[in-house]
């Protein structure tokens, strides 16, 4: 058991998902589905579309019902309960206001919907509001507003209900890139600030790191991983997860490891075994590194890029086939014998960018083994 399962022990579970399945015809969107959601968290379902986790989400919610398993909320099975009774708040993609209400009035439609007394939902959509950054806006009609203060609205209308979940399906998804990344920052802030245990579904990998407490990458209707978003990116499962999470994408290549020493078959050349476990992820010795094909994983930001004949570490020479500067970093595009693979250098190395010929190596403790049959990682 890993430190982290350790902790997890000791946490109160909010929501218990267990064994859940749906499918669609012959389309089955999640396979037996379990996991458990922390009291105060914000969980994020990452991964491609189609793999189904606005699905699951939306069992959740209980608008949909799962072929299969159960949902438990606050220790209360919830599987077969109406969305109605089921103590959550869900903030849709689309916002889904109504136009013809000002903002006061929105915020407050649940609250009615409940029979709240008046002076009392005067009181909680003021303070939600002014928790949301739009304190005087009350009396706003929806279409005088921004996307994102319609964002923010549309979460006023879910939190004023003080639910004890707060489920959210792309929320960020129609806004433009500038505006999405300040109020995902909001967003996250007022989740902390509330305390309020929230599920968000997103495609987007950035989203997912910069708010999640822990990440859910899902493939295919299958859980792939469930760890914090830092522990996802250093130490993913499995290749699939490897390759989603990070940009530019970590860089595969084909190896075979021998006693004589290691293939590295796609750049066509090859090193020392030694060289290998120096470079892999928690150092093993070269003994402990068995003999077999693997697909070896090397993020960019950890393949070197050197002048040629300048370094001992280097392992292959390569052309520079393209240069992205970005200002604080520079992705250097380079093919290899036949192999195109991106470096990610900090910020314009002009010594580097004015040639064409290089070499390349892999930084110390840093790169991964895949296993070519299972494609999961190699742990040592």
């Amino acid at each position: 058991m890993t430190e982290q399962e350790q902790a997890d022990q000791f946490k109160k579970i909010a929501l218990e998902i267990r064994n859940v399945s749906k499918s669609f015809g012959d389309n089955q969107v999640l396979k037996n589905v379990s996991l458990d959601v922390f009291d105060g968290e914000l969980l994020v379902l990452l991964g491609p579309s189609g793999c189904g986790k606005t699905t699951l989400l939306r069992i959740i919610n209980g608008l949909l019902t799962p072929d299969a398993g159960a949902i438990c909320l606050q220790g209360k099975d919830i599987t077969r309960m109406s969305t109605n009774d089921r103590d959550m708040g869900f903030v849709f993609q689309s916002y889904a206001l109504f136009p013809h209400m000002d903002v006061a009035s929105n915020v407050a439609f649940g609250l009615r919907m409940r029979k709240i007394r008046k002076p009392e939902i005067r009181k909680r959509v003021e303070e939600m509001l002014e928790i949301v950054h739009l304190a005087g806006f009350g009396k706003r009609k929806i279409n005088q507003l921004s996307g994102g203060q319609q964002q923010r609205v549309a979460l006023a209308r879910a939190l004023v209900l003080h639910p004890s979940l707060l489920l959210m399906d792309e929320p960020l998804s129609n806004l433009d890139a500038k505006l999405r990344a300040s109020v995902r920052v909001e967003i996250a802030q007022i989740q902390k600030e509330l305390g309020i245990t929230t599920i968000l579904v997103t495609h987007d990998q950035v989203e997912a790191m910069t708010m999640a407490d822990r990440i859910v990458l899902m493939q295919e209707g299958v859980i792939q991983q469930v760890s914090k978003p830092i522990e996802v990116y250093e130490y993913p499962t499995n290749s699939f997860v490897a390759g989603f999470v990070g940009s530019p994408s970590i860089n595969f290549l084909k190896v075979k490891v021998e006693q004589s020493g290691v293939q590295l078959v796609e750049l066509n050349t090859a090193i020392p075994v030694d060289t290998l476990s120096q470079c892999l992820k928690g150092v093993p010795s070269p003994s402990d590194i068995p003999a077999g094909e693997y697909l070896l994983g090397v993020r960019p930001e950890d393949l070197m890029v050197y002048r040629v004949s300048s370094s001992p570490d280097s392992i292959a020479k390569g052309t520079i086939t393209f240069i992205e500067p970005l200002g604080s970093e520079t992705l250097i595009h380079l093919r290899v014998s036949k192999t195109d693979i991106v470096s990610r250098l900090p910020r314009l190395v002009i010594d580097i960018a004015n040639l064409e010929e290089v070499e390349i190596g892999f930084r110390p403790d840093s790169v991964h083994l895949f296993d070519i049959n299972t494609w999961e990682r190699v742990n040592f």
